[in-house]
């Protein structure tokens, strides 16, 4: 098969979904640090809005908020995708790398670039949080 034949036949899939876009297949997108916000389809609405790309196409109603201010804009909206098949930061995620693990006071996801998400960072802080699991260790 040609780059030509693949990229033909990966646009003409008859049902498309978010799992084909993708982000969902990133390293930067699992982790919740992808540079475009939570989907690439926030980054296309700045670079190439869907209402400036089809002027001439009626407005999309199929979702609740479809008449608020932006939301025409989006690609992917009301059950219509159009998946990203290419980003510039794209790394890709390898499930096997994930790890899960218990730290002083949350469990914590490590990712396979080193990168460890806390749900306590923003919140507390590793010092505070360091410091109230000694306190703790001391009572």
């Amino acid at each position: 098969m040609s780059i030509s034949e693949y990229l033909q036949a990966r646009d003409n899939v008859r049902f498309k979904h978010c799992g084909q876009c993708v982000c969902q297949n990133c390293l930067y997108w699992w982790s919740g640090r992808c540079p475009f916000g939570g989907c690439y389809d926030d980054h296309r609405v700045e670079i190439d809005p869907y209402d400036k790309a089809h002027p001439s196409r009626p407005l999309r109603t199929a979702w609740s908020n479809w008449d608020k201010p932006g939301e025409q804009a989006h690609w992917c909206r009301g059950g219509i995708f159009y998946p990203v098949h290419y980003c510039q930061h794209f790394v890709k995620y390898n499930e096997e790398q994930h790890m899960v693990k218990d730290c002083l006071k949350a469990v914590v996801d490590v990712f396979q670039d080193g990168y460890i998400y806390c749900s306590l960072v923003d919140t507390l802080g590793c010092t505070e949080c360091y410091k109230e699991f000694m306190e703790s260790m001391e009572e």
